[in-house]
């Protein structure tokens, strides 16, 4: 798990966006990780993104529609933190089953 600044998260996330393979995920949390988003390449067209803390959302979606949905949730989310923690993982199945036991990348960012 790697903390990085708030100014850094979205432009980090696009990056990271372009590289995912199918299985891939990654979650950005707050600093007192309560709360955040997760992102999973569901197909090849398709990810799977999921919103959690002050609004709950879970939504399939192409990647040109999903950068609005990410640039939305950190100013929900993150409305005064300077910091995030983002952790990469792969080989997920499912965004629900998404937690600390999966193996994780190495950090990207």
């Amino acid at each position: 798990m790697s903390k990085l600044h708030i100014s850094q998260v979205e432009s980090g996330c696009e990056r990271f966006l372009k590289l995912m393979q199918i299985g891939d995920a990654f979650e950005v949390l707050t600093f007192k990780k309560d709360r955040g988003f997760k992102v999973l390449k569901h197909s090849s067209t398709d990810y799977v993104f999921k919103q959690f803390g002050y609004m709950d959302k879970n939504i399939i979606t192409e990647s040109s529609v999903l950068k609005k949905h990410i640039k939305k949730a950190i100013k929900t989310e993150f409305p005064r933190s300077n910091m995030a923690w983002i952790e990469h993982f792969y080989g997920v199945d499912s965004i629900d089953k998404l937690s600390k036991n999966r193996q994780t990348q190495y950090h990207l960012f």
